[in-house]
Parts: structure tokens; sequence; C-alpha cells
């Protein structure tokens, strides 16, 4: 049996994969932490500042988010601990 989102092609050959994938997200990006939130019942908000707590007292200057993805933590973090440099990095493939 086919179901008929096994048809569904997402992805067109006139871009990258990836580029399309970035503009997908940055579609949903603004719905997807409420989402996120919302899914996890705030266990998300939860790590997240426990992550904070824990750096805090190493007083870092130097900072990565790996896969940030909306950057929440990478904002949050910088917020708080105020490093003299953050960066986000956003993984793609393809």
């Amino acid at each position: 049996m086919n179901y008929p989102q096994e048809n569904i092609k997402p992805y067109n050959s006139d871009e990258k994969k990836g580029r399309q994938v970035e503009k997908m997200f940055d579609n949903i990006a603004s719905a997807y932490d409420k989402l996120n939130h919302t899914l996890s019942f705030g266990i998300d908000k939860i790590w997240r500042r426990k992550a904070i707590k824990f750096l805090r007292p190493f007083a870092p200057q130097k900072m990565m988010d790996v896969a940030t993805g909306t950057g929440d933590f990478a904002i949050q973090a910088y917020k708080i601990l105020k490093p003299e440099e953050l960066l986000g990095q956003i993984f793609q493939k393809g």
C-alpha cells in the first residue's frame, strides 16, 4: 500500500537542497520555539537555564553554540554570561 505522502517531493532541482531547507526553517523559525516549548512541556527552557548556570563559574569569554537552530540558547547565554565572542553555528548537509 502506498500512502499519498510518499509521493511528495519537498525539494526542487532549481536550488541546492541545503538552501531550500534553510528557507523552510526561516519560514517556521518564529513558531518553532513556541512549539518546542509546548511539546517539551518547558523542559527545553529548564535545560537551557541549567547549562548557563553550569557555565557561569567559568566566565567563558569565547563560546560556540553548535547546531544553534533559532539561536535561543546563544541569545540567552550572551545576555547572562556576556562573553566577548559567541558564535552560533548552523550545520547544513549538502
